[in-house]
C-alpha cells in the first residue's frame, strides 16, 4: 500500500515539474556582431547569439525581410551565424530567438542589431585636385 502511494506521489510530482517546464517562459537572448556591426562591403560578419539554456535551436531574423530566416541547433549557450561577402542589401535589423528542444514556442526576441554595410572604396579615392 505504502508502495502504491509512493508510487503514485512520484508519478504526480514528476507531472506537476513537466507542466512546470512547459509554462515557463525562455529569457530575452543577447545577440552581437562580431567583429563589428559596422563591416565593409565584400567582408564577413559572424552575428552571435547568446541564450540562456543548451540544447536549444537558435533563430536569426532580419526586420526588413520577413522572409529571412536561419536557424541552427546547439548543444551549447550560443550558436553563429557567418555572413559572407556583405553586400549593401544585407545592412538591416537582425534579432535572435531561441526555443528549447520540449517547446515549440520562441523565446521573447534579442535587442535588435543595426548592421551597417559601408562601401570604404568611395572613400578611398582622391578628391578631383588630388587633395
Amino acid at each position: 500500500m505504502i508502495t502504491e502511494f509512493l508510487s503514485l506521489l512520484c508519478l504526480g510530482l514528476s507531472l506537476g515539474f513537466e507542466d512546470e517546464k512547459k509554462n515557463e517562459t525562455l529569457t530575452k537572448p543577447y545577440l552581437s556582431a562580431l567583429p563589428s556591426p559596422v563591416v565593409e562591403q565584400g567582408r564577413n560578419v559572424t552575428l552571435r547569439c547568446l541564450g540562456h539554456r543548451h540544447n536549444v535551436t537558435f533563430m536569426l531574423g532580419k526586420l526588413q525581410d520577413s522572409g529571412y530566416r536561419q536557424e541552427q541547433r546547439s548543444a551549447g549557450y550560443e550558436a553563429e551565424f557567418l555572413l559572407t561577402h556583405l553586400e549593401p542589401k544585407d545592412a538591416g535589423t537582425y534579432f535572435c530567438a531561441y526555443k528549447t528542444m520540449d517547446s515549440q514556442e520562441w523565446s521573447e526576441a534579442s535587442e535588435h542589431l543595426q548592421l551597417e554595410v559601408t562601401d570604404d572604396r568611395k572613400k578611398r579615392r582622391a578628391p578631383p585636385g588630388g587633395k
